[in-house]
């Protein structure tokens, strides 16, 4: 099939570029999704818009709300690289880290990651862990929203068609938090058959706040918040820890493929809730 490539220089004539053929442009970053969708003539545009040239969306940078702002195109490699990051959101490099192999490390974005919303994706959990938000652009003016609301049904979200993903925002968070993210495949490099992104915060021997976030386990990433709430001013002790990861397993929506069953992927879940809130339940004693 052929395309033409659109290479914008600023985000202003992406915007611009977009808002004349919205239904059939697409916005490439890293295509190490995309490319492969329309080499299997699953999507079949009739220009390809290229954010490579637009160095805006390529920072790392705090805001002026010491929020970490994160643009779209900064690949999975520049994350793991990133001082910053490993300072203020290190679950996020954990999650990154164990994406694919290095090939997509190295070219493949964090907002095509958003974007694409692959079932078993590894950035989302730790991004809605974090309590992170989207920022997004057209020629309307630009909205700022929760991941949780962008991130809407299996490969489905809710940009809108003349919209750019221009970056990720990651609220200033106590460095109280332990966290963790773990995932089970049965082969390195997979999707996650179950991601788990936990953090605790604990005063003493009490779990102030949690936050747990579950990807593979349902059409998209989502918190537990109902098990969320059940480990909140508690002891993390077995008892605890098991009531709380029946409750995350019970609140996911996980559908069967080739790779699992739905049963299998409701058992793990419960299975790794748990394996993460016992290693994070560790390093609060030993800390």
């Amino acid at each position: 099939m052929k395309f033409e490539v659109l290479e914008p220089r600023t985000l202003d004539e992406a915007v611009f570029l977009l808002s004349k053929c919205p239904e059939e442009t697409r916005v490439i970053a890293g295509g190490q999704s995309l490319l492969l969708m329309i080499r299997a003539g699953l999507v079949m545009p009739r220009f390809l818009l290229s954010l490579s040239n637009v160095k805006e969306l390529s920072e790392i940078r705090l805001t002026p709300e010491k929020n970490v702002y994160i643009g779209a195109t900064v690949t999975h490699r520049k994350v793991l690289n990133s001082q910053l990051l490993s300072q203020q959101a290190a679950i996020l490099l954990q999650a990154v880290f164990r994406i694919g192999s290095t090939p997509v490390r190295n070219f493949g974005t964090l907002g095509g990651n958003l974007c694409h919303n692959e079932m078993g994706s590894d950035p989302p959990p730790a991004l809605l862990a974090l309590n992170a938000s989207v920022e997004c652009v057209s020629a309307k003016g630009k909205r700022k929203l929760p991941l949780r609301d962008f991130l809407t049904d299996y490969f489905e979200t809710s940009l809108k068609p003349d919209e750019i993903l221009t970056g990720i925002e990651i609220p200033s968070i106590s460095s109280s938090f332990k966290r963790v993210y773990l995932k089970h495949t049965f082969r390195s490099g997979d999707l996650a058959l179950v991601g788990v992104a936990a953090m605790v915060s604990m005063r003493a021997e009490t779990c102030e706040e949690m936050r747990l976030a579950l990807g593979g386990v349902g059409p998209v990433p989502f918190r537990a918040i109902a098990a969320e709430r059940l480990g909140r001013q508690r002891k993390l002790d077995n008892s605890a820890i098991e009531e709380i990861a029946a409750a995350a397993a019970d609140a996911s929506d996980p559908m069967g493929d080739a790779h699992a069953s739905a049963d299998y992927r409701r058992k793990m879940a419960r299975v790794f809730v748990r394996r993460a809130l016992q290693e994070l339940a560790r390093a609060s004693e030993q800390a």
